[in-house]
């Protein structure tokens, strides 16, 4: 198989299988920092959508051994209608979450015309693991 070949851990991930045909899997796994509090958007009495942004650090060297820390910023969209009034009463900055989604890409034209792409995580599972309270 070329995937085992280009990349010999390739081999030992566990893929799942339908039959003879292998399944394509898109999901993300974040846990961070939320960065703003969840906000809700209602289109009418049964339809709306949350977003709040999740944030992750790694911790690298450089060359001379400094520390470099670098911030990654995760937007996080739900749909689900049954869990946004929680999310948006309850996500607030600095909650330390665990969510799980695919992820998907988009593009869009601002308001001043030029076309600007975007990429979301589309909430599929989520764990408050500890409230803005309890970080500081």
């Amino acid at each position: 198989m070329l995937l085992t070949r280009l990349n010999p851990i390739a081999k030992r991930v566990a893929v799942p299988a339908i039959g003879s045909v292998r399944t394509l899997v898109n999901k993300a796994t974040i846990v961070g920092r939320v960065g703003q509090d969840a906000e809700i958007t209602n289109f009418n009495a049964d339809r709306s959508v949350v977003h709040f942004s999740v944030a992750t650090s790694e911790n690298r060297k450089d060359t001379e051994g400094n520390l470099i820390k670098t911030t990654h910023w995760h937007r996080i969209v739900s749909w689900d209608q049954k869990k946004n009034s929680y999310l948006a009463d309850r996500v607030k900055r600095g909650d330390l979450v665990f969510v799980e989604g695919p992820i998907h890409y988009r593009s869009y034209t601002a308001k001043d015309g030029t076309e600007k792409q975007m990429t979301e995580i589309t909430l599929k599972t989520f764990q408050a693991l500890s409230s803005k309270e309890h970080h500081e």
